[in-house]
């Protein structure tokens, strides 16, 4: 099949994925729109100044030292104009990288202009905007792919492959600890990065659902704060959350913001036949112990061929290629109403923190009726 001619649209997150997109032979990069044109003029070589912590900047320094080396680069069409982008015929992908607030209308846009979409985590940010992407993708024939990387992880495909072995038993608890420095100034406030489970706990509860899939969350309880000075503005930076699940399995969630240590994130499956514990160092490990004899099995990802820091990165985008090419639009119906699902949870979970009480499914109706 040829190459997928494809644009990304915003230049944070998304200079990742132009380092992605070049280097994937599947992918062909056509354009790149960012409303900053001084982003825009970073690629060709202009200095990266603003005001981000040192340790993003030299993260932003090195994936712009990857692009400027790639001699496709310089044929790349730039534009600030993002509605012209999505009018080139040149085009057949998008991946976006805009503000939360944006990302669901603007996937909504792409997907009606014909265009394969791409669009970043969370699947949106109410459930107003939930509902007009998921029936924007159901219209659509065009493939449709979100943000949810680590479920595309070595790591977790082999944690999935135990527990449909039955090498578990029956799952009966999900656990996951993350602890992390403060989100970056552009993120700290709920109207920039929509608070801590839609900004970065998705991630998580995507994988709580992976791990069982197509459960549905029945009620939440959670437990938060804004406890320490200089982390978030205006919402939790540690919190404790348990989901019960329509499965007969329980979850919980534990989140902190105010360290920055190794074993950044923890977790663990309990099932009636066994155990994983593992964490998402290097490109992922965990152990496991199962059977009567608690056998143990310990499965570690080679980090000089995993992706890293985002694990799972580079593999979405050869699932967002698979789905193009299989034209099959069950696939992106799927990833839409699992998108729904994972944005219910978040924002019964954010209300149990605000109202101080156990958040039940109906009560985020009538997203829930859609599913």
């Amino acid at each position: 099949m040829e190459r997928i001619r494809t644009a990304v649209v915003g230049l944070n997150q998304g200079l990742m994925h132009v380092v992605e997109v070049l280097a994937n032979p599947r992918f062909h990069l056509a354009a790149v729109c960012d409303s900053d044109e001084r982003k825009l003029a970073w690629l060709r070589g202009e200095p990266a100044v603003d005001n981000e912590p040192a340790w993003y900047r030299a993260h932003r320094a090195a994936l712009l030292d990857r692009a400027r080396a790639h001699p496709e680069l310089a044929r790349v069409a730039l534009t600030a104009d993002v509605q012209a982008l999505l009018e080139m015929p040149e085009i057949d992908a998008v991946i976006l990288t805009v503000p939360i607030r944006l990302n669901a209308p603007l996937a909504a846009r792409v997907l009606e202009a014909g265009k394969h979409c791409f669009a970043q985590k969370p699947f949106a940010i109410n459930v107003e905007q939930g509902l007009g992407l998921l029936r924007a993708v159901r219209a659509s024939r065009r493939a449709f792919i979100h943000g949810f990387q680590y479920r595309h992880a070595p790591v977790f495909a082999q944690v999935r492959k135990m527990i449909d072995a039955g090498a578990l038993g029956t799952v009966k608890q999900l656990w996951w600890n993350m602890a992390r420095r403060p989100l970056r100034a552009s993120h700290n406030r709920r109207d920039l990065s929509g608070g801590a489970y839609l900004a970065d706990c998705c991630h998580w509860l995507d994988l709580f659902e992976y791990f069982q899939p197509g459960a549905r969350f029945t009620r939440v309880a959670a437990f938060g704060g804004l406890d320490v000075p200089n982390t978030h503005v205006d919402f939790p930076d540690n919190a404790v959350t348990i989901i019960e699940y329509n499965t007969g399995v329980r979850g919980s969630l534990n989140f902190t913001y105010f360290t920055d240590q190794p074993e950044q994130s923890v977790w663990g499956i309990q099932g009636t036949g066994g155990k994983i514990r593992g964490d998402n160092e290097e490109a992922g490990r965990f152990v496991m112990f199962s059977g009567p004899t608690r056998d143990r099995t310990d499965f570690a990802v080679n980090p000089a061929r995993a992706y890293r820091d985002l694990l799972g990165f580079d593999r979405i985008h050869d699932a967002f290629a698979d789905q193009i090419e299989a034209g099959d639009h069950a696939m992106a119906v799927d990833e839409a109403e699992r998108g729904l699902e994972n944005l219910l949870l978040c924002l019964a979970a954010d209300r149990a923190i605000l109202e101080r009480r156990i958040v039940q499914r109906e009560e985020v109706a009538p997203a829930a009726a859609a599913l």
